[in-house]
């Protein structure tokens, strides 16, 4: 067995960027966890439609695994990630412009969706 001697931290490009989407998009999910019962009291919502906020993102993030690479190959991978962020900063305006649960909930799918856009595959 050979040892390594290199630093963890001496990695292609590639490799920072697919970590730092992977990141980004635990944000997306983390980030509703804290303000799901403020939610729930001011939109006078319950608690399985608060439930839907993480369903949607997680359900439709699956989803557009099996579309974006397909989408990224015929458009390449520059335009998908631009693409990716403007849907992103689209959506997560309608999502904090919107005054009710279920706009909040289609909007958190809308992102999850250009997420994924945003993070399938890194520049070269």
């Amino acid at each position: 067995m050979t040892e390594r001697t290199g630093s963890p931290f001496k990695q292609p490009k590639a490799v920072w960027a697919v970590a730092f989407a992977c990141v980004i998009s635990f944000m997306g999910i983390g980030l509703v966890d804290p303000i799901l019962a403020s939610l729930r009291d001011k939109l006078h919502a319950s608690p399985s439609d608060v439930e839907l906020l993480f369903t949607s993102y997680l359900v439709v993030t699956a989803v557009a695994m099996l579309v974006t690479g397909w989408v990224s190959s015929r458009i390449g991978a520059k335009r998908t990630l631009i693409a990716g962020l403007v849907l992103i900063v689209a959506f997560a305006a309608a999502a904090g412009a919107s005054g009710s649960i279920g706009g909040i909930v289609a909007f958190r799918a809308g992102w999850a969706w250009a997420m994924r856009c945003s993070s399938r595959r890194p520049l070269r």
